[in-house]
């Protein structure tokens, strides 16, 4: 809800499109930046204290942003400001979050527990983006923010409810040492390699695409806030459609298979996306966009965790998310640039391009993908 609303609030405040992605990128730089060190944090400290703390201060930070907006007092520079602050909190959280699974459940479990993880997360995604246009629409931002910030308070009790699991592991080695140890695991596997490689293409040139849908909504399809917000529910639909298809179905197939049909599907229908005749059109090629990414990030995810060791695991899921999440300024910055040189259309296009090149790469040169599991 508060990603549909501030995308809406950038480009009310500008009415440009490289401020979504300058904003975006605000958000992600701090992840380039501090993700790995966040890695070696996460297999040291007791990670459910690391979680506590990143989803207090993002509710707060939810909390500063409908003051400034209810206060009309809200500048660019503002959001600008308070995505880099998120951004830093997320750079702690993410790696913490995906290395705490298997402390949570066993190993043959781990694709069911990415999978309901990821469910959750579409569910909100689901539901978010179409409140938030309905939100926009009748009651302004504000409230949008407002509401984004009361729900951390349900996440900090279910940790609280968790309680501790591991209390991490003493510092034996500097931290440049041991952020070495990961990247260099990452390296020397194969398949690891290559699901890292796919992941940075897919943020650099796949994912980028969301900062422009405020343009496809108020400019190419005419839709509104209303509309901005069905169209991310429409990629969260494909997305959990995806996330319970692995979960009931998943073992059923090697999960590198899986991985590599994710990692063609999506920049096909992103493409069906840039091309799109009509709205209705955009929405199912939305939807089945959804699918694809989802399909190839739980399935990588998966991989990743249960391949990477016990005491390297927090270093190599920051890896990811250094690569997935750090990387995506990049990205954002470039397909902005693009849509304003060329139009929305066009931007879309080229990065689905490169993803599909990069797909077919992959299927091509590292054929053991299809078969790990």
């Amino acid at each position: 809800m508060q990603r549909a609303a501030q995308g809406w609030l950038v480009y009310e405040l500008t009415d440009r499109a490289l401020y979504l992605g300058i904003v975006a990128a605000c958000g992600t730089v701090p992840m380039l930046i501090l993700s790995l060190p966040a890695g070696v944090l996460a297999d040291r400290l007791p990670k459910r204290n690391i979680l506590l703390v990143t989803q207090s201060l993002a509710m707060a930070q939810a909390f500063v942003l409908a003051a400034l907006i209810y206060t009309e007092t809200v500048r660019v520079w503002h959001v600008m400001v308070m995505a880099a602050f998120l951004g830093t909190v997320w750079a702690f959280d993410m790696p913490t979050r995906h290395a705490m699974v298997l402390e949570l459940v066993s190993k043959d479990d781990a694709l069911n527990a990415v999978g309901l993880n990821s469910s959750a997360f579409m569910t909100g995604r689901i539901i978010g983006p179409a409140l938030g246009g309905l939100l926009i629409e009748t009651a302004g931002l504000a409230i949008c923010f407002f509401i984004n910030g009361i729900t951390f308070l349900g996440i900090i009790v279910a940790l609280l409810l968790i309680g501790s699991i591991r209390t991490g592991s003493a510092a034996s080695s500097p931290m440049l040492t041991q952020i070495g140890e990961g990247v260099r695991w990452a390296r020397h596997n194969a398949v690891a390699f290559v699901l890292l490689a796919l992941i940075t293409v897919a943020s650099l040139y796949g994912l980028s695409y969301v900062v422009l849908l405020p343009v496809f909504a108020r400019d190419t399809f005419r839709a509104g806030p209303i509309g901005l917000g069905f169209m991310m529910t429409a990629y969260a639909v494909g997305g959990l459609t995806a996330t319970a298809v692995l979960t009931t179905v998943g073992h059923r197939w090697p999960m590198g298979r899986l991985t590599t049909i994710g990692s063609f599907v999506f920049p096909i229908a992103l493409a069906l996306l840039a091309l799109a005749p009509s709205y209705a059109f955009g929405i199912a090629a939305l939807s089945i966009a959804g699918f694809g990414m989802m399909m190839f990030n739980v399935t990588a995810n998966t991989m990743l965790q249960k391949m990477s060791p016990d005491e390297l695991r927090g270093r190599v899921m920051s890896l990811r998310s250094f690569l997935f999440a750090g990387m995506s300024w990049l990205g954002d910055l470039q397909i902005s640039a693009l849509a304003e040189w060329f139009n929305e259309r066009a931007a879309v296009v080229i990065g689905a391009g490169i993803c599909l090149a990069a797909a077919i790469s992959a299927w091509s040169r590292v054929p053991q993908l299809r078969s790990s599991e």
